[in-house]
């Protein structure tokens, strides 16, 4: 792979090109949704860390502030699939949006500048972007300015396959996330029709908090009923697919 390929995929690919993208139907996006993208950005070794987090801050974050306003947040994975990795999470008010805004940044005479400068550099090329749509109702972000509270602590991105969580998990499950001390600030179901996957981006004071958290939800004699009622219904309950811990990059607007 060149590195023109590899440049390219950090937060210059066209929207119409990301996964799920093609998939989802115009009666899942309503005024009331919120479109989320996720993309991971990954290297091959520490060593190249900095420079890919001088990209982020220094070229791609002002380049894209000038054109999206909307939350922007930018998480350094500790435990992922993949490490060394930065999650970068941007939400959009609908797919419209989130495609104009890229079609602006790959206009932008900086970002272009910065890609060549760093295509002539003698280093191992960054692996493109691993990029995945969500949807979510405006209610379900709750991101914060920076400073906050949760800049010391972690955030857990889990993702759940729950088919009896339909469009969005029941009111319960929310009750007994709260109950466990698990405050989601985001989330999302999966932009595919034919997927019942749910995303949550948790934020924890510690590791030994998250632990401790999860824990007592699978004590939860509500979560355990709803657990039950949905292997009886549905021949499954609502897994874990994924999940991986960041903490937030120094770096980033919202925490």
């Amino acid at each position: 792979m060149n590195r023109r390929s590899c440049l390219a995929s950090l937060g210059l690919s066209a929207a119409g090109t990301l996964p799920g993208l093609s998939a989802v139907p115009a009666s899942r996006v309503g005024k009331q949704t919120c479109v989320l993208s996720l993309e991971s950005f990954r290297v091959s070794h520490a060593g190249q860390m900095p420079q890919l987090h001088s990209y982020l801050e220094r070229t791609l974050l002002p380049h894209l502030t000038q054109v999206h306003q909307g939350p922007k947040m930018l998480l350094e994975a500790i435990v992922a699939p993949h490490t060394p990795q930065v999650l970068f999470l941007a939400a959009f008010a609908s797919f419209d949006e989130m495609i104009e805004t890229r079609r602006k940044l790959v206009a932008q005479p900086g970002l272009q500048r910065a890609h060549a400068g760093w295509e002539s550099a003698e280093t191992d090329p960054v692996e493109p972007a691993q990029s995945q749509i969500l949807l979510a109702a405006p209610d379900s972000l709750a991101f914060h300015a920076r400073p906050t509270r949760r800049e010391g602590g972690i955030f857990e991105l889990r993702s759940y396959r729950a088919p009896a969580w339909h469009d969005r998990a029941p009111a319960a499950v929310g009750a007994a996330f709260r109950r466990s001390g698990i405050h989601p600030i985001m989330h999302a179901s999966t932009a595919a029709e034919h997927l019942s996957r749910f995303t949550y981006l948790v934020p924890f004071s510690s590791l030994i908090a998250r632990q401790d958290a999860w824990t007592k939800l699978d004590r939860d004699p509500d979560w355990i009923g709803l657990q039950r009622e949905s292997r009886t219904r549905f021949g499954s309950e609502a897994k874990v697919t994924g999940a991986s811990i960041y903490t937030l990059a120094p770096y980033s607007p919202l925490a």
